[in-house]
């Protein structure tokens, strides 16, 4: 029988595969997403969208009906509260906004929280409408590549029938365990096992009530300090469902009813759904690629989830590896660009990887002290000193602009250097910059847009302050079939922000050149940024 074709085939439809298949699809490079589960979302996690995802999620037509659903109230804060035990006295709360209200200045898109429960369906039907053949209950048995392409042997878990399918490229998304990595003998590399915990989801009318009259504000997520285990409770749709997780010894799993009781009173009715162990690691694949097998998501990094990272990172994965694709069988960009997808994402890995576990050291020298439930003197000055401290060590989990939209392609062979010094990079602070590598800046256009909404389809030359004929570029780009488009921004404010006359953002929204005059080699310049050649003494001709 003859095999089946696809110029990509996805492994694994979490919410990295699933992204991945937006991204293709909003490009129309046909692909297949085999999953050999079903598709359900059996335990919460990873409500934390960033801004940079949103923006992803904006391209795709999918922000605005996410920010407006009430899968979490639009208009409830987001906010987190420290206290020494569930019922006890409260230490510090980090003001959060609302979905609705989550304006940034720095993107058109605030981040978001939002149950996966809800957002993998959202994305499931999004990649569906843009043509994306999903395939649940299938799963990858084995594959073998060779120069022309990928030959995979898939089964149809229910009924044990399998089918070869012949795909281009495969993108593996599936998860912690990776069969695809294991098969391609890629390690991960770092420090396994460095804590281990119990989460139980479940639901208790009232609670959220509750724990809103203790700190006097509405609550998403809540940490104790002086609780023997200390339990954490995140809101999974912002009223009656919980995921509570816990440190704990995994030879001898808690009972999970005990653990909830403990935690939240046993005054309050509650229904476990699910309970479940898991592990702490700070790992990255050592490699992202190999031959025409790429790792994304879980796949290539493991981290602890103390900040969000871990499907932000992976969705970021997506979206590198999509554009990228895209260009290769389009035949506008060498091979070369597909293999900086590992030279651009992993160093974004390593770098929200080491920020999580750094988050959970600053998280274990929070350290418990009886005096903090004091009712006097005593008890009020030690509060106040924990305060200070939670502000010190732990606001950096919950405050990350720089993480979210400030990350960039440092030492990135298709990102041409042009000799200026890197700007800040801080994980609280987000320097919006047109350096090389960094995603270009958000600013409103005189039509309500943003000029995010310019990057997609291809790359677009910005230009801005006195006018400056860009025709070579246009000239030169049509004659290598490159898709470029070019647009000006008028005003001062415009031509500060984005700090050059000429800047070249690539699909991705990021930034790869930019200068003040149009360089005297455009060939080169656009052959390497496009994966043809290797970067070679672009810099001098960058026009700074």
């Amino acid at each position: 029988m003859n095999a089946e074709k696809t110029p990509v085939l996805i492994v694994g439809a979490g919410p990295v595969g699933l992204s991945l298949a937006n991204e293709l699809g909003w490009r129309k490079i046909p692909h297949i997403v085999v999953d050999e589960g079903d598709g359900q979302v059996r335990f919460p996690a990873g409500e934390n969208i960033f801004s940079r995802t949103m923006e992803h999620l904006r391209r795709w037509g999918l922000s605005q009906a996410l920010r407006n659903s009430d899968a979490f109230p639009p208009d409830r804060p987001r906010n987190i509260g420290f206290a020494t035990h569930l019922w006890g006295w409260p230490l510090a709360l980090f003001e959060g906004t609302s979905n609705r209200g989550a304006a940034d200045r720095n993107s058109p898109e605030g981040g978001l929280f939002y149950p996966r429960k809800a957002f993998d369906p959202a994305l499931r039907g999004s990649a569906e409408a843009f043509g994306s053949d999903l395939r649940y209950g299938c799963r990858l048995i084995s594959f073998d590549q060779d120069e022309g392409g990928v030959s995979c042997l898939i089964e149809d878990v229910s009924q044990g029938v399998r089918q070869t399918i012949r795909a281009g490229y495969v993108a593996a998304c599936d998860g912690a365990r990776s069969m695809v990595r294991k098969e391609l003998g890629v390690n991960l590399v770092g420090a396994f096992g460095e804590g281990a915990n119990f989460a139980v989801y479940f639901r208790c009318p009232g609670l959220a009530a509750r724990i809103d009259r203790m700190f006097g504000a509405p609550i998403a997520q809540v940490h104790t300090i002086c609780d023997e285990s200390r339990a954490y409770l995140t809101s999974v749709d912002g009223s009656d469902e919980w995921r509570l997780s816990i440190y704990a010894d995994l030879s001898n799993l808690p009972v999970p009813a005990e653990v909830v009781s403990r935690a939240i009173g046993a005054d309050l009715p509650f229904e476990i759904f699910r309970a479940q162990p898991w592990t702490g690691h700070r790992v990255v694949a050592e490699r992202y690629r190999v031959g025409r097998v790429f790792l994304a998501g879980d796949a290539a990094h493991l981290r602890w989830p103390k900040g969000g990272f871990g499907a932000n990172t992976g969705i970021g994965d997506a979206v590198d590896l999509g554009w990228k694709l895209e260009a290769v069988l389009k035949g506008w960009a060498g091979d070369g660009l597909l293999d900086n997808y590992q030279s651009e994402r992993r160093p974004i890995a390593v770098r929200n990887t080491n920020e999580a576990a750094n988050n959970r050291v600053f998280d274990t020298m929070i350290q418990p002290n009886p005096i903090l439930d004091r009712d006097d003197q005593t008890g009020v000055e030690a509060r106040v000193r924990m305060k200070e401290d939670l502000i010190a060590l732990r606001l950096r989990e919950f405050v990350t602009p720089g993480i979210q939209l400030g990350y960039r392609y440092r030492n990135s062979p298709v990102c041409i250097d042009d000799g200026t010094l890197e700007p800040p990079d801080d994980h609280m602070l987000y320097h919006p910059s047109t350096w090389p590598g960094c995603r270009a800046p958000h600013f409103w256009l005189a039509e309500g847009s943003s000029t995010l909404d310019l990057f997609g389809r291809g790359f677009v030359l910005v230009t801005s302050g006195a006018e400056v004929d860009s025709g070579r570029f246009q000239e030169v780009a049509d004659d290598m079939s490159i898709p470029l488009a070019h647009h000006h921004l008028s005003g001062r404010e415009a031509a500060d922000a984005y700090e050059r006359a000429l800047v070249l953002v690539r699909p991705d929204g990021h930034v790869c050149w930019r200068g003040d005059a149009v360089p005297s080699d455009v060939e080169s310049l656009l052959a390497t940024v496009t994966g043809r050649v290797a970067a070679a003494g672009c810099r001098l001709e960058s026009g700074t």
